[in-house]
């Protein structure tokens, strides 16, 4: 290696540096510089990637020709070349071997199909005695640098650093800024979906935790669950939290109409395609372009239909009856049932390929029995619409009363409490402001009780009765068994081990915790002792 002395950089070239705004025109500038001021016939300037695995070639100086960013050419750190070796070492590396020199690949990277005579690389200094990069000379001839180009690459590193540490920043901050985003979103919707789907329980916030990841999306989603459980209010909120709450949301029930009636409102049809289309409609599904729709009972959907849906689902198009013209349909599809869709799907009676369609995503609603401790809430919620709706501002509910419906049976879910609610509401006495428990008798007439006695044996009518005691007795001992227990005129563990028996499903979810403190207190999840 030839003696080379080592003077400051030119003023000039300082200058220029410094006025480089931004990391590319830095590199492109000390590439022109070290280049120039070598007289080699090439330079380029190597940058570690932000993994520190790779170099990424950011500038290439050409004598005569000028300098260029490349884009997309990278050297693996590991490659046995000049630019490696001299960032490792941290020390200028020469090699003056025209025939070695063709082998490296970061003079295919510069000067693809030229000789080089000479190449020299050197090292562009970081903080704390690391490595920023490399840059490259290489000279047409075997002669050395007219002069030391590391000051200037200690300069231009050092800028170069700047450079890079402010697109850290700049790219931390762009992070930041679409994270603080999304919590934002996320929030919106999490808010958005508690004003629509009411609960304190494990297995409502589920459902609303679910509600508010599915939203922001357009994808398909199947909402399942018994009826009364609130299918619709799910769908609801979903529409209300998306991207597409300004547009329409529209509401059909597949079980509701006739093949061709059904067929004639989701996809329209042309005056004159059938008797009685005495003018155009444009069906349901356009009608709800950029907006949401809510195909309700989409089990009992006619099997000439599926088809016809299967392909809106894949086309985004609609084909009106009686129209050879398709129209764009720019909808989300939200499908709802009641029924088993394994059942259905075995029957034969539903397409496969249109089920997987619509559940993309599935939402699974809980009877209203698996998440008791949610009817205080509903109940004061219904009641407050009741309010508005008879003008009776004062009108509110007992404790007692709110225990004694806390103890009933819902088999129509959360649509029964509504409806018992509404009932108390209408029937109560105008003069009282307050729904004791009295007004909410039994909703059973004695018909339908003498049906279930002959419906079942001595043993399940006694297991029924026994179990309608218990829960009466706990919900007017707000949970506490003990109390409940005093109450039954049965011993604590007795009542307990019943208890056990006639847990709701949803207890046996209890995560690993509560199953622990549970076998501790000895009474089931969601009462207490």
């Amino acid at each position: 290696m030839n003696p080379v002395t080592r003077p400051t950089e030119p003023p000039d070239a300082a200058t220029a540096l410094r006025a480089c705004a931004d990391l590319a025109e830095t590199a492109a500038c000390l590439a022109r510089l070290a280049g120039t001021a070598a007289r080699a016939d090439f330079c380029g300037v190597f940058l570690l990637d932000y993994t520190g695995t790779e170099l990424l070639l950011r500038a290439v100086w050409h004598a005569g020709a000028g300098a260029s960013a490349p884009c997309g050419h990278s050297l693996p750190l590991g490659s046995q070349d000049p630019v490696c070796f001299s960032l490792q070492t941290g020390r200028e590396y020469t090699v003056r071997d025209s025939m070695q020199n063709s082998a490296f690949p970061s003079l295919d990277l510069l000067c693809p199909q030229k000789a080089a005579a000479r190449l020299t690389a050197l090292p562009l200094p970081a903080w704390k005695n690391r490595s920023l990069g490399g840059l490259l000379l290489g000279f047409g001839r075997d002669r050395a640098p007219a002069t030391d180009p590391q000051p200037l690459c200690d300069l231009g590193a050092l800028l170069l650093e700047a450079h890079l540490q402010r697109q850290k920043e700049d790219l931390l901050l762009h992070s930041l800024n679409e994270d603080l985003s999304r919590l934002e979103q996320g929030s919106q919707c999490l808010r958005i979906v508690e004003s629509f789907f009411l609960g304190k329980s494990p297995a409502a916030l589920r459902v609303r935790e679910q509600i508010a990841r599915a939203a922001p999306t357009d994808v398909a989603v199947l909402i399942t669950g018994e009826t009364g459980t609130g299918k619709e209010v799910a769908a609801s909120a979903l529409h209300a939290a998306s991207r597409r709450r300004a547009a329409p949301f529209i509401k059909i029930n597949c079980a509701a109409l006739p093949a061709q009636l059904l067929e004639s409102e989701l996809f329209g049809h042309r005056k004159g395609a059938f008797s009685g289309a005495d003018s155009d409609n444009p069906g349901l599904l356009r009608s709800a372009h950029g907006g949401t729709v809510l195909l309700d009972e989409i089990g009992e959907m006619p099997s000439e239909l599926q088809a016809k849906l299967l392909r809106v689902l894949q086309d985004r198009q609609v084909r009106p009856l009686g129209s050879s013209k398709t129209f764009p349909a720019d909808i989300r599809i939200i499908a709802a049932t009641n029924k088993s869709m394994r059942e259905v799907l075995e029957s034969g009676s539903f397409r496969p390929d249109l089920y997987h369609r619509l559940a993309a995503l599935r939402i699974h609603i809980p009877p209203l029995r698996e998440r008791p401790e949610d009817i205080p809430l509903l109940a004061q919620h219904f009641l407050v619409q009741m309010r508005d709706t008879l003008r009776r501002p004062g009108l509110s509910l007992t404790p007692e009363s709110l225990r004694l419906l806390g103890g009933l049976d819902y088999p129509g879910n959360v649509r029964q409490l509504c409806n018992r609610i509404q009932a108390a509401a209408v029937m109560a006495d105008p003069a009282a402001d307050r729904l004791t428990p009295e007004a909410f008798s039994p909703v059973e007439s004695p018909a339908t009780e003498e049906e279930d006695l002959r419906s079942g044996g001595l043993a399940r009518n006694l297991r029924l009765l026994e179990e309608k005691l218990i829960k009466r007795a706990l919900a007017r001992c707000s949970g506490n068994v003990a109390e409940a227990a005093r109450e039954l005129h049965l011993p604590r563990s007795t009542l307990v081990s019943k208890l056990k028996k006639l847990a709701p499903p949803h207890n046996t979810e209890a995560s690993r915790p509560q199953r622990r403190q549970l076998s501790r207190s000895g009474a089931p999840y969601g009462y207490y002792v």
